[in-house]
């Protein structure tokens, strides 16, 4: 099978997902009166996904993107670690709460796409692992209100 049709694929594939997320949040309510319901942002990034893999399915069965050579068995190998890291995270999520489980995630796959323990790659990789999520949490959880999973440490 070619890249291109590998690329096809996959994007419907995503405009599919995309809708599938879109419905899903409004089954978890869109807003809850004039707060973002649990399904605030699922919504607005299965909207994103669907319409950004429509305009790549477009760009692709058109013919406006020619893709050539094929896929490095790395690359494959760093897409199924990723795909059971995030995985890992549906699993642990209502056990850790999602942002212990979003923090692991993002350690997991910044060494997953780069393995290396370079200082220079870890005083970036750590401190953005740790404070974006909490940074979201805070966000969505306290400022705006959206139930979001907590673990055993309320996180």
């Amino acid at each position: 099978m070619s890249i291109t049709r590998v690329d096809q694929i996959f994007a419907l594939f995503l405009v599919l997902f995309g809708f599938y997320i879109v419905w899903s949040g409004f089954d978890y309510g869109y807003m809850n009166g004039t707060t973002p319901g649990a399904g605030f942002f699922p919504v607005l990034i299965g909207g994103a996904i669907s319409v950004l893999s429509a305009f790549n399915l477009y760009r692709a069965v058109a013919g406006k993107e020619r893709l050539s050579g094929g896929v490095a068995k790395d690359d494959i190998a760093k897409i199924v670690l990723i795909s059971l890291a995030i995985a890992a995270v549906i699993f642990l999520t209502p056990f850790l709460g999602l942002t212990l489980s979003v923090i692991a995630f993002m350690l997991a796959a910044g060494f997953i796409i780069r393995p290396s323990l370079a200082p220079g790659f870890l005083l970036r990789l750590i401190p953005v692992a740790i404070l974006f999520p909490l940074f979201l949490r805070l966000a969505f959880g306290v400022w705006l209100r959206i139930p979001v999973p907590t673990g055993p440490f309320g996180l």
